[in-house]
């Protein structure tokens, strides 16, 4: 394998039009950072961008900064989103890339992307936002109580959990991320429309919560494999509902919307919404899961160009018609 002449200053576009294995070195835009765990251990997941597309890419060690780092060594934490100087391998007829080397540089990420970007809070913000949130619309002790409940037993865990395994939010901390961004949306129609603010609170921040039993460090577990997360936060949510004493309609209005907010038998859900505010929690959901693989087929879409190609968790091209 020969070293790309640095001159040409390797892009993303012409990285992804190599068909045989090269090795490659430049300045890229990294994202979507997410611990995987492979046959020979553990490796980092991550997209590299520029402003011509943005391309897959696999870390399984190498050296980072000055430091070599073993296979055993990679943790969720070992890297952070921002732009790296790369050297990277081109496997012969593979979608993605192996990158051997990173070093981090002071750059402007927007310098390396045209893509937009959702504007997310921080992790560490996620939880402030949401005592916020509660505050302003958990009305009753009981469900005051319910959402200490949540807190004392999730905790950190839920903060760092992954939201998915493949299609959507599922990098280290994409599932408190999809749930910030489901009520968001869900608030606002339950206010738009007068709704109960105080079920919708409460479901959204419960409704994927069984995501932490479904998934494990290899994908899904047994356990989310055999019944699903839908199935697992409604255990989830009764036995809290339970121990706050959160019982008549709210209750059940409450395990309604999580049992609904897949919409459809086909897609998961074991019964279809049949409150407004279930129907309303469903809509925030597949709104933010799909929204998100938006942005994700948007990534494949280089410079000069104005659409991505098949994307196949959305079943379509996208377009990107910025501009005039």
């Amino acid at each position: 394998m020969g070293l790309f002449d640095l001159e040409e200053k390797p892009t993303v576009s012409r990285i992804k039009r190599e068909k045989e294995e090269r090795t490659f070195k430049g300045t890229f835009l990294i994202r979507e950072i997410s611990l995987r765990q492979g046959q020979g251990g553990p490796y980092l997941s991550f997209i590299l961008m520029d402003r011509t597309g943005a391309i897959s890419a696999s870390f399984f060690g190498g050296k980072l900064q000055d430091r070599l780092i073993a296979r055993d060594e990679i943790t969720a934490d070992l890297l952070q989103e921002g732009v790296y100087e790369v050297s990277l391998r081109r496997q012969k007829e593979r979608n993605n890339v192996v990158v051997d080397s990173l070093r981090r540089v002071e750059a402007d990420p927007g310098d390396y992307t045209i893509i937009p970007r959702a504007v997310y809070p921080d992790a560490k913000d996620i939880r402030q936002e949401l005592d916020r949130m509660a505050e302003e619309h958990i009305k009753t002790p009981e469900g005051r109580t319910l959402y200490k409940l949540f807190w004392k037993k999730y905790g950190e865990r839920f903060l760092k959990a992954k939201g998915g395994v493949r299609k959507h939010h599922h990098q280290e901390g994409g599932l408190a991320l999809h749930t910030y961004m489901v009520l968001k949306i869900a608030l606002f129609l339950g206010e738009l429309y007068s709704l109960d603010r105080e079920v919708i609170f409460l479901a959204g921040l419960l409704h994927d919560v069984g995501k932490m039993e479904e998934i494990g460090e290899d994908g899904f577990t047994r356990e989310g494999d055999l019944l699903g997360h839908t199935v697992l936060s409604l255990l989830e949510a009764r036995h809290l509902c339970e121990e706050a004493g959160y019982t008549g309609k709210r209750e059940a209005n409450l395990l309604h919307c999580i049992a609904s907010h897949h919409g459809q038998l086909e897609f998961g859900a074991p019964v279809s919404p049949k409150t407004l505010e279930a129907f309303v929690l469903h809509i925030a959901d597949l709104a933010d899961s799909k929204i998100y693989q938006f942005f994700k087929a948007i990534s494949e879409i280089g410079q000069g160009e104005e659409s991505s190609g098949y994307f196949k968790d959305l079943a379509r091209k996208i377009y990107l018609l910025d501009g005039d």
